[in-house]
């Protein structure tokens, strides 16, 4: 019989459920609030260090380039200065013009005429600004020239100042800026009678992609007068004026509209009435920290699912014995035991205790049948444990082999991404310096010199298309491409790859020809990945094509697919080779004592590229008689009509 002042407990699973819930909880929750702070703390840490490195480099590029061009205007102020003291114009200035006269001052005139300056003319003023004679092009009429300097002393001797060239402020033309360069004409007793006077034009895209190499394109460079005003990019575009500095202890701040907050440096360009601006848009600093932050705050989502796991663990751990326990004695009650109890206290022990007296009275007369069904029942329990915890190990070590394979993948793709990136900064700047010692601005160039660093930037033009492959294909097998999938007319995208490649074409000695499409035939693809696929087949096409071949464009289709075939004339493919061509870093054909050069991911990146549109990239090839590339597509139900007529070209 069961004693009635300690019943049978019924609530042992309902507080040991709540234990083993309230410990993970709390652990996890101390593990969060401490992976918080300090994802705070390290987001402060990188914005501060951040700003810091970006003051110094906007600091430094602003004094680098502001040097360099006071450098170029002395060097371009001496040949002005050469000039401007050939007798041949101060004899056109003070005895008037003739035939022999002007012929003699335009030869001296066309000294400052340079391939870069070919668009803008050399102009003689006489003492009261007006026009006498120039060489080169008109200037247009839009272009307003300056008043003529106050004229300077002669006497070099000691302490005095020589004639020097006469630097005016800018003035917007277009999208550039335009400033003036003279030098007074003085007569054989020294008085001013005319000026030389040449406009220049400040910026374009040949400096934006040269001060992109050198900053990157996060910084935004602005030269604009002392007084603020004609403010330009350096690659072209006006510049609006800033709002709201501020002066801080991380550097100077102001407001740049379309842009926002914007750090500045600035640096007044020697002996010009100019200054150049150094600006990085806040976004574009804290955008660095803000991914690290980003990616450690996913890391510590991990964390905390580890550790919420390893808590509910300690938590199981802790409270099992007492869950087990008290569950055993509740099923001894029902008659598995004979031997009463005794009830230690009135905890869950306790309780566990009254539970076995309850059960020892109910149990004694079934304990032999019971004990060899429960021999019976432990026996294919073990039985059961052992395949189950063999089956566990062998899901734990399958498990494992993924995540280290997907671990794997991952960090090959990021270490390709991350290399090809930062290989591509050292070279855009050799690219960048090359381009600005070709330009003259560090003393003239001979014509040994030139070709060196034609071949510098053809080597450097080589290295960052090979990286750009790589980092594409890195792209593609880590999953971060996407494609915009959208009815493209196939004739439209088509239509102007013969212009990319008719360089290619002309180099090889070879001849190209472009069947038309359909102007009513689409295809459902990616237009931009659709074009880069299509052109990395025509330059592998002619990259193993001899001189005197011929490579062609054509496309056909039926009710269903859309089929863009690329042919050459070429060495052709072996038929072993033929299964791994599509594989990455494979070449089809590359030995030793071969000109094709490259790291084998073309074809890999087309056939990738096709995949991720829906189609497929297949090829036919015969060796010595060339290849046939086929890429196929789903045609599109609705194709769009255009006004483009059917039409075919040849390039030789």
């Amino acid at each position: 019989m069961r004693s009635p002042e300690r019943p049978l407990p019924g609530s042992s699973h309902t507080r040991a459920a709540s234990l083993e819930r309230r410990l993970p909880l709390l652990i996890t929750g101390v593990l969060a609030a401490g992976l918080a702070v300090l994802l705070g703390a390290t987001y402060e840490t990188l914005t501060h260090r951040e700003i810091e490195s970006m003051r110094e480099r906007l600091r430094n590029g602003a004094r680098e380039i502001a040097s360099n061009t006071g450098t170029a205007m002395v060097l371009r102020g001496a040949e002005v200065r050469e000039v401007a003291r050939q007798p041949a114009l101060a004899a056109l200035l003070a005895e008037g013009p003739t035939p022999a006269r002007e012929a003699a001052a335009h030869e001296a005139l066309a000294e400052l005429l340079t391939p870069r300056d070919s668009l803008l003319p050399v102009e003689l003023w006489d003492a009261r600004g007006r026009l006498v004679t120039f060489v080169g092009r008109a200037l247009p009429p839009r272009v307003e020239r300056p008043l003529p300097p106050a004229p300077r002393s002669t006497d070099e001797r000691p302490g005095r100042a020589p004639d020097a060239p006469t630097l005016s402020p800018l003035a917007r033309e277009g999208d550039v800026a335009v400033y003036w360069t003279s030098m007074p004409v003085r007569d054989v007793d020294g008085r001013v009678i005319g000026h030389v006077a040449q406009p220049r034009y400040s910026g374009g895209a040949a400096a934006a992609r040269t001060l992109r190499g050198l900053t990157g394109d996060e910084v935004m460079v602005v030269v604009a007068n002392e007084d603020g005003t004609a403010a330009a990019f350096a690659g072209g575009g006006e510049a609006a004026p800033l709002a709201a500095r501020d002066s801080t202890a991380d550097g100077v701040w102001a407001e740049r509209p379309g842009v926002g907050r914007v750090m500045v440096s600035a640096a007044q360009v020697p002996g010009t009435p100019w200054v150049v601006s150094f600006e990085a848009a806040e976004r574009s600093i804290l955008a660095r920290p803000q991914r690290a932050v980003r990616t450690l705050a996913l890391l510590s989502l991990g964390v905390v699912a580890a550790g919420g796991l390893l808590a509910w663990a300690i938590g199981r751990r802790i409270t099992r014995p007492l869950t087990r326990l008290t569950d055993a004695a509740e099923e001894l009650a029902r008659g598995t035991y004979e031997h009463p109890v005794a009830a230690p206290s009135r905890d869950e022990v306790g309780r566990l205790a009254a539970s076995f007296d309850a059960m020892a009275r109910q149990v004694v007369t079934a304990r032999q049948e019971l004990e060899r069904r429960a021999a019976d029942a432990q026996a294919a329990a073990d039985a059961l444990t052992v395949a189950n915890a063999r089956l566990r190990r062998t899901s734990e070590e399958a498990e494992r082999a993924r995540a280290e394979a997907d671990r794997a993948n991952r960090a090959k793709s990021d270490f390709l991404a991350m290399m090809s990136h930062e290989l591509r900064t050292p070279l855009n700047a050799i690219g960048g310096y090359a381009e600005l010692i070709e330009m003259g601005i560090h003393g003239p160039v001979t014509d040994a010199q030139r070709e060196a660093l034609l071949r510098i930037g053809r080597s450097q033009a080589h290295l960052l298309t090979l990286i750009n492959d790589v980092l594409s294909f890195a792209r593609i097998d880590a999953g971060q491409v996407q494609y915009a999938i959208e009815d493209v007319p196939l004739d439209d995208a088509l239509s102007g790859l013969e212009a990319l490649v008719a360089p290619q074409v002309r180099a090889r000695g070879l001849t190209f020809e472009h069947h038309a499409c359909d102007p009513l035939l689409a295809v459902r693809a990616d237009r931009d990945k659709l074009r880069q696929l299509v052109l990395n087949l025509l330059g592998n096409a002619i990259k193993y094509t001899p001189e005197g071949g011929s490579v062609a464009l054509s496309c056909d289709a039926d009710a269903s697919s859309v089929r863009v075939h690329v042919r050459d004339t070429g060495i052709g493919i072996p038929a072993e080779r033929l299964p791994s061509i599509f594989d990455a870093f494979v070449q089809g054909d590359r030995a030793l004592n071969r000109p094709n050069d490259g790291v084998g991911l073309g074809l890999a990146i087309s056939r990738e590229l096709a995949q991720g549109m829906g189609g497929t990239l297949s090829v036919t090839s015969e060796v010595g008689r060339g290849s046939t590339f086929t890429l196929t597509l789903a045609r599109a139900t609705t194709p769009r009509r255009t006004n483009t007529p059917p039409h075919a070209s040849t390039a030789a």
